[in-house]
């Protein structure tokens, strides 16, 4: 007979969770002006059925200006992709890189029975993440977890789908190619609020064929650490 046999998972697929404590003191200031914006009629219902979303413009210039907890949150995800981003493997290790864009939505999940949206992804962005200002408690296990798919099918070894449980006060932060979707909560008493994100990372390639380049590659060596210090 022969041994047990030793597993190995090859392909493992990132997923974040941060806690944001910087931001608890804002969640009633923007539960407030949500409220405010609901009783407007700003929410309309999503095409796709994910709920009530606002426009992708949270981090304008101005809101910016006027909203301390609009810059907190903004340099909170920076700060937790850009510790992400320097743990990367591969190529890219050696390349200096600058988070230039991000975008920011609100999403509103109500107990509608509507509210139940497709398999999407936020390509070509590079981290995407959900800060979630409130998270109701629901009857069943699955409601309001967020949902993950593999590229590839199911399998008698592997399941293609996974869920991770949002946590409020807390960034859940994932590849942005991954598909995804939030499942419903048709059991909650209240809203479940998500500030929805994306960040896009431009990569500096500063030499193209540094071998042809440079003398050696010890003076290749020597360029490529003094221009990640001239960022």
């Amino acid at each position: 007979m022969p041994g047990a046999p030793e597993r190995f998972e090859i392909f493992p697929t990132p997923v974040w969770q941060v806690p944001v404590p910087a931001m608890a003191r804002f969640h009633d200031e923007i539960k407030g002006l949500l409220k405010t914006l609901w009783d407007q009629g700003y929410f309309e219902a999503h095409n796709s059925g994910y709920g009530y979303q606002t426009r992708e413009e949270i981090f304008t210039p101005a809101n910016l200006e006027r909203m301390e907890w609009v810059r907190v949150l903004k340099e909170q995800f920076v700060a937790a992709c850009t510790n992400i981003l320097r743990e990367r493997h591969g190529h890219s290790k050696a390349l200096p890189f600058d988070v230039y864009c991000v975008q920011g939505w609100v999403l509103i999940q109500t107990s509608e029975q509507w509210v139940d949206g497709p398999w999407h992804h936020h390509h070509p962005a590079t981290l995407s993440g959900c800060y979630y200002v409130q998270t109701p408690v629901t009857r069943e296990p699955w409601e309001g977890l967020l949902m993950f798919q593999r590229p590839e099918p199911a399998s008698v070894f592997n399941e293609n789908q996974a869920g991770v449980r949002p946590r409020e006060g807390h960034l859940t932060i994932f590849p942005s190619y991954l598909l995804h979707r939030p499942m419903p909560t048709p059991s909650a008493r209240d809203w479940r609020i998500a500030i929805c994100m994306d960040a896009f990372v431009h990569w500096n390639k500063r030499f193209e064929n540094p071998l042809s380049e440079y003398a050696s590659r010890e003076a290749y060596d020597r360029a490529a650490s003094e221009s990640l210090g001239r960022r």
